[in-house]
């Protein structure tokens, strides 16, 4: 039951992410399209306003929450995880890890703060001036020049206008990171490969931190770590 309301969210959010796009998106746009008018409709504010402010648009769905309930949010997906690393951390020194068996050898961390960012999503979706516009969206993935055009890269540059695009991408990569961060944790506690330092540089900058652990594993001999038994037939 849960999992159906929260796929009914998603979907509902991203039709408010199509249907309604942000008032700073179109204002952004506004100077563009009035290049492009008729000279009628240029010397017409009225008109100019209402291509520009997206009022003819409809709204998919009442605002779900405030974007003070994203702030919110956001802290807790910045700060709330921070002591989960210094659990695995330390237990990886040796200090504390019936706590940090107790804690993150389930996956309810991860739901949480998974569950956290889907939040985020969804309220940000629905407010005037949420997510970053998909059209803009999709130049980032805009591969004509590939791989010496600069345009994607802008693209995601200007995406870092919307306050609330950086609100759900930051906790986007720390949930990936925390995730990540377990799995080096998990793999040295199975086989016996020191992780604190792997453990602590995921947490500051992400996949180098594994490529630490891989390097960790093959200098104390233990090699990779093994891939998932096949799912038997």
């Amino acid at each position: 039951m849960a999992a159906r309301v929260l796929l009914v969210l998603t979907s509902l959010a991203c039709r408010a992410a199509a249907f309604a796009p942000p008032q700073s998106y179109a204002a952004s746009r506004l100077a563009q399209r009035s290049r492009g008018a008729p000279a009628a409709l240029a010397a017409d504010p009225a008109a100019l306003a209402a291509l520009g402010d997206g009022g003819a648009l409809p709204s998919a769905l009442v605002a779900l929450g405030t974007n003070a309930d994203i702030t919110t949010l956001f802290n807790v997906a910045t700060f709330g995880p921070q002591p989960l690393w210094i659990l695995m951390i330390a237990a990886g020194c040796g200090v504390g890890r019936p706590i940090a068996d107790a804690v993150m050898k389930p996956w309810w961390p991860l739901i949480a703060f998974s569950l956290v960012h889907v939040a985020i999503v969804v309220i940000s979706a629905t407010q005037a001036d949420g997510v970053a516009p998909i059209a803009e969206f999709n130049e980032v993935f805009d591969a004509t020049g590939f791989p010496f055009s600069p345009a994607p890269q802008q693209a995601m540059y200007h995406m870092m206008d919307y306050v609330n695009f950086v609100s759900e991408e930051w906790p986007h990569v720390l949930t990936w990171d925390l995730f990540v961060g377990r799995f080096i944790w998990l793999d040295g506690e199975k086989r016996g490969v020191f992780t604190p330092h792997s453990v602590l540089l995921t947490n500051l900058i992400g996949p180098p931190g594994l490529m630490l652990h891989f390097l960790t594993c093959a200098v104390q001999g233990k090699g990779l770590p093994p891939p998932d038994e096949a799912p038997a037939n």
